[in-house]
């Protein structure tokens, strides 16, 4: 009888070792792979969300700057009220509340506990907003654009900071495969803000000295609200991290009463 040479126990453990760190190492670059893409994808969602609210708020200084400076005195500015509201929110610069630096270790510290749906402003900073980009077509309608913590709306994100939409203020939001549809959304009505994750708005208002005046007995040098920074702020917990990911960017613009005074 003669007996086939077989594998030994050390030869076959030592396939299998070689074979288990192969596929650690594959499975670890795909995971650390997809993380990144992960990553990368709520990174760029939520500064076209940024981008959203600092064009809106752009567009709201420039229409009523360009209905300010208008020739025609019968010309009715819409866009007073809303400028006027937004400013409103405004806090000095150099005060307490103004909170210019952000920097939470985690989500959590950005909301209220005690009271769901609204922010922590002694993180965020005062009186936190959001502009709803599908009412500027009627500057009319103040409470339906410019939505403030009042609404208790402001939520932890559950994915990546957004701003959902629906029929009615309050209702139940699209689901997350329609919501991305934006033509479907708008032409459906879906324009009121349901819900609030991650991202808010605060506006910190500065001065400027003044030089008025015609001749050298008349002039005089005033302290006047020249300009509002708006400070866009985000907070979200990625998949399986520890510690926040946070998004800050800061747009200036200037009070129109000034330029033109």
């Amino acid at each position: 009888m003669k007996f086939k040479k077989g594998d030994t126990l050390v030869e076959v453990g030592l396939a299998i070792g070689i074979f288990s760190m192969v596929a650690i190492t594959v499975v670890s670059v795909i995971s650390t792979s997809t993380s990144g893409a992960q990553s990368s994808l709520e990174t760029t969602l939520t500064r076209e969300e940024m981008d959203s609210q600092a064009e809106a708020l752009r567009f709201i200084h420039d229409a009523y700057l360009s209905g300010t400076q208008s020739k025609k005195k019968s010309v009715d500015n819409k866009y007073t009220a809303l400028w006027e509201a937004i400013k409103a929110l405004a806090v000095d610069e150099d005060s307490p509340s103004a909170k210019l630096s952000y920097a939470p270790s985690v989500c959590d510290e950005v909301y209220n506990s005690s009271s769901p749906g609204t922010l922590n402003t002694s993180i965020t900073g005062a009186n936190p907003f959001v502009v709803n980009t599908r009412e500027l077509y009627d500057p009319t309608q103040v409470d339906k654009i410019l939505i403030t913590e009042s609404s208790g709306i402001f939520f932890e994100p559950e994915t990546y900071p957004r701003v959902l939409y629906s029929p009615v203020a309050g209702s139940t939001p699209l689901d997350a495969e329609d919501d991305q549809d934006l033509y479907s959304q708008v032409n459906s009505g879906y324009r009121n803000i349901q819900r609030v994750e991650g991202i808010f708005v605060v506006a910190v208002r500065g001065q400027s000295k003044i030089v008025h005046g015609t001749t050298n007995s008349s002039t005089r040098v005033d302290d006047k609200d020249a300009y509002y920074d708006f400070y866009i702020r985000s907070c979200w917990m990625p998949v399986g991290a520890d510690r926040a990911t946070t998004i800050s960017t800061v747009i200036r613009l200037y009070d129109p009463a000034v330029i033109t005074y």
